[in-house]
């Protein structure tokens, strides 16, 4: 992103009293302090037109270029203030200068994403005029250290940032304001986002994103809705795989890592091209005895190679997401300042979570997931699309041959959503999902739901539709009497004696929450019972519901319950899990879930 730096006009009709920087051919020089506040020119004074010198004022400069002009950095070996310099840093210039205006930095300790969130806040306030930009971090305490360790430290250190802010300006904690108006304002938001309501803003910081809570996020970025610029910088340290910076990264970023080559490898390209180099992606397993070595070969291999590079593994989220983040993982595996002796003795006296997020910029869970991403991208079927011209084409020919089933989870449109699935057993012999829709905006209305699943099921020819008892009391009572008794199924979650038992009584299915969920997680595992649509299509909300799932011991139960990681919602996996129960009514699967003949059944 090039910005421009602007001499100071009024400055330059006061006889050159104070100039700012110009640059020529042998770089940046002419740098002296203004004296005064007072700008405001003299009304019978003109500025210059003179075309030649309105270009000199004008100075094409990208972050990182001012940040290696302006940014001074403590040399401690030899006690003097040395120009930052990227020439150890390589791989920070990319970020430093994206173009993009959604940045997410998910780092380890110690990798200097502070001082690059400062840095990059005094650049975009002297670059620019009038910028307002907004940094927050969870507490007062952290904000206070950024404030004096990442912005009052780099001014009072570097002769050029002085240029820039006077004694008469304000100075504090919470407010950084500079000569061409530009000013960074400074807050907390740990239990809500109140201290940054109302504060317009061009640029927000949200620092230590971990420790942020997810719905204070959209307020927080409200503040730059009037902004024509609007860049939004994240970064932290990942905690667990249910925490803020984790969502962040897996949902809405590109996840781009460190690509470090090995160049004793002969590899064949999708194309039919030979290349030399093998690529690895920093974790555990390149750490070696001595260095960093090849998860292929186990020779060396070194994080500073000329050819390494930043790579997305998740480039398509492009075309799920309009603005999606551009994200950057940074391990201490990569920063030249710790030492592969440091990391072997962290790995040995480390916990594991604390190794995976304090050195690996991981996040960790002790076993907790039920699936991975993985397991769910290999059931699904990139023929299956969820779009209109394949749907037409479902729907000429399931039916009788094909008998259709639904799963309604019902859902109240404020962090739980009504999602309806359709699913049916194809010639792969796997239950297929071909149809999945969430309910959102308008169509939370009830009526308009319900009329948008009674179109869908009939278009379908649904045989049965297995519906969630516990959140949808009217709703199914409606769906039963438009559609009678025997094709709309109720379920209810308990801990009945038996995995699925019907309750004559209360006409309906008691299902063991714990056990079929269980059962139906080992099914996906096993890669042969479902098939899910194209992961493009697929993955957003879709699968990310069912990765939301973690489990976690009961003492009370004394068993491992499921629950859904906070601020995110689940409601898809148990679509699914109620479309299959519906067709285990015609289609049991003992192999998946003990047989209805064995935990109960109703009469037809």
């Amino acid at each position: 992103m090039a910005f421009e730096i602007i001499e100071d006009r009024a400055e330059h009709e006061r006889s050159q009293r104070g100039r700012y920087v110009t640059r020529d051919s042998k770089g940046f020089h002419n740098v002296d302090r203004p004296e005064e506040w007072d700008y405001e020119p003299d009304p019978d004074e003109s500025f210059s037109s003179d075309y030649e010198h309105i270009q000199r004022d004008l100075i094409s400069i990208t972050p990182s270029m001012f940040t290696e002009f302006a940014i001074k950095m403590p040399d401690k070996e030899n006690q003097v203030f040395k120009p930052f310099s990227f020439a150890e840093r390589r791989y920070l210039r990319q970020i430093y200068d994206t173009p993009n205006k959604r940045t997410l930095l998910k780092c380890g300790r110690q990798v200097e994403k502070s001082t690059m969130l400062g840095n990059k806040l005094l650049s975009y306030a002297c670059i620019q005029t009038a910028l307002n930009s907004l940094y927050v971090s969870p507490t007062n305490q952290q904000t206070k250290v950024f404030s004096q360790d990442r912005l009052k430290e780099p001014i009072e250190t570097s002769e050029y940032l002085k240029t820039w802010t006077t004694t008469k300006l304000s100075d504090n904690v919470f407010l950084k304001k500079f000569i061409n108006r530009s000013q960074i304002t400074l807050r907390y938001a740990y239990l809500n986002a109140d201290r940054c309501r109302g504060i317009p803003a061009d640029v927000i910081c949200l620092d230590e994103l971990q420790d942020l809570l997810t719905d204070n996020i959209p307020v927080i970025e409200e503040c730059a809705s009037h902004s024509n610029i609007k860049i939004f910088m994240y970064s932290g340290t990942p905690k667990s795989l249910d925490n803020t910076i984790e969502y962040y990264w897996t949902t809405y970023s590109t996840q781009n890592e460190w690509a470090v080559p090995c160049h004793r490898h002969s590899i064949q390209t999708p194309g039919g091209a030979m290349t030399k180099q093998h690529w690895n992606i920093l974790s555990e397993e390149h750490i070696g005895k001595e260095s960093l070595i090849c998860d292929r070969c186990e020779n060396p291999i070194y994080a500073n190679d000329d050819m390494a590079q930043w790579v997305s593994l998740n480039p398509n989220i492009i075309k799920q997401i309009p603005k999606p983040y551009e994200g950057y993982r940074i391990p201490q595996l990569m920063v030249p300042w710790v030492s592969h002796i440091d990391i072997l003795q962290k790995q040995k006296t480390y916990s594991r979570p604390k190794f995976f997020n304090e050195v690996l910029g991981l996040s960790f869970d002790s076993g907790t997931r039920p699936l991975t991403r993985q397991d769910v991208i290999d059931n699904c079927d990139e023929h299956i699309r969820l779009d209109p011209d394949y749907q037409n084409k479902v729907k000429a020919f399931v039916g009788e041959a094909y008998p259709v089933y639904a799963g309604v989870d019902w859902g109240t449109g404020e962090k739980t959503y009504t999602v309806l699935t359709l699913g049916t057993y194809l010639r792969s012999g796997k239950f297929t999902i071909f149809y999945i829709h969430r309910f959102e905006g308008v169509e939370t209305e009830p009526k308009v739901q319900m009329r948008e699943i009674e179109r869908i099921i009939n278009e379908y020819k649904v045989r049965r539709a297995g519906c969630d008892y516990g959140g949808g009391f009217w709703p199914n009572d409606e769906l039963t009497r438009i559609f009678g008794w025997q094709r709309v199924v109720k379920y209810q979650y308990s801990t009945p004696s038996e995995k699925v038992k019907w309750e004559d009584g209360l006409k309906r299915f008691l299902v063991h929450r714990t056990e079929v969920m269980s059962d139906v997680f080992n099914a996906i595992k096993r890669r042969d019972v479902f098939a899910f649509p194209n992961w493009e299509q697929f993955q957003i909300p879709f699968a990310s519901d069912m990765l939301n799932i973690f489990s976690e011991y009961s003492e009370q139960l004394r068993m491992n319950v499921y629950k859904k990681s906070p601020n995110c919602t689940d409601d898809s996996f148990h679509s699914i899990l109620l479309c299959f129960l519906a067709s285990m009514l015609d289609q049991p699967r003992p192999d998946v879930i003990a047989s209805m003949s064995q935990t109960g059944n109703r009469k037809s």
